[in-house]
């Protein structure tokens, strides 16, 4: 299943997913890790592309059990930066 962060989802585990690709870390009181690096928004496209995967991987592990990131993929489209992750669930 491929999640990507401008597009809306039913499915709760996506929906978690799409959730944590929409969270700037540090803004949920408790869980300060959650989110992505606001800081990579001045990186290159290619470095952002490596430290998100990365990040997701741990990211899902962490907040969404059942969940496998499979890829993780960053492209501009209109001048945002759209995330898209194929990922698998194993509930």
């Amino acid at each position: 299943m491929i999640v990507n962060n401008y597009t809306k989802t039913t499915h709760p585990k996506l929906h978690e997913l799409y959730v944590l690709l929409n969270t700037e870390r540090g803004t949920v009181p408790l869980k300060r890790d959650l989110g992505i690096d606001p800081n990579l928004v001045d990186k290159p496209i290619t470095t952002i592309q490596s430290v998100i995967t990365y990040e997701l991987q741990n990211q899902i592990k962490k907040y969404i059990k059942g969940m496998e990131l499979k890829s993780a993929n960053c492209y501009i489209e209109n001048s945002k930066l759209i995330i898209e992750c194929e990922v698998e669930i194993n509930e």
